[in-house]
């Protein structure tokens, strides 16, 4: 069994470190050319953001919590009993760098531009993976990205939001998709969750969710 850190380890680093990790996502979402983008395969538009997160980090116009962020494209998870080909790949994962433990945040993201988006979000590809702790084994929160290709943010919030309801049983949620309250730029449209995982060991996790605009 894979040691993940311990209760108080996890408190130590609080949401500072996960705030972060949205800020530098939002602000190099808007550098991209998003109409271009409406209808690119995750992939291409997820290793964008990463391109684009690095380039940030390592420019002069970097902020100084930049220089201890890492962020890593589609890396393989280590799982028990799974290896090589068989290990999940998250689609982001950003690692707080320095010394001793290194903090990690994953992130998975899914295109919603169809009408069975919401199922893929929520699905055995999709937070369910987080449910299983197949991403964030160990960790404390995840991450959803919302790729929106058609219609707005609020519309597909609001599919989510009722979405989130019909499927709390399968996605064991612990309570509702709610606001979490930070302040800062659009940092106030992160929604969180939380989750009973599955293995039983593992705990509770909570996933933050953002929806990205590419309209």
């Amino acid at each position: 069994m894979l040691a993940g850190p311990s209760e108080t380890q996890q408190h130590l680093y609080g949401d500072a470190f996960v705030q972060n990790c949205f800020l530098l996502l939002i602000r190099v979402h808007s550098q991209l050319e998003i109409r271009s983008l409406q209808s690119a395969e995750e992939p291409h538009i997820t290793g964008e953001l990463v391109r684009l997160s690095r380039a940030l980090i390592e420019s002069d116009a970097a902020e100084s919590w930049m220089e201890h962020v890492e962020v890593l494209d589609d890396p393989p998870q280590s799982l028990p009993d799974r290896y090589g080909k068989r290990r999940p790949r998250i689609d982001i994962e950003f690692v707080r760098t320095g010394h001793g433990l290194r903090r990690r945040f994953h992130i998975e993201a899914k295109r919603l531009y169809r009408s069975d988006s919401v199922n893929e979000y929520f699905g055995p590809s999709g937070l369910q993976m987080f449910v299983r702790a197949e991403y964030a084994r160990g960790w404390p929160s995840g991450g959803m990205l919302g790729y929106v290709q058609s219609d707005t943010c609020a519309a597909w919030l609001g599919r989510l939001a009722l979405g989130f309801v019909a499927r709390s049983v399968e996605i064991c949620a612990c309570d509702g998709l709610a606001p979490v309250g930070w302040e800062g730029l659009r940092l106030q449209s992160v929604q969180v969750s939380r989750h009973q995982r599955t293995p039983a060991d593992q705990g509770r996790i909570q996933i933050f969710h953002l929806l990205l605009e590419f309209t």
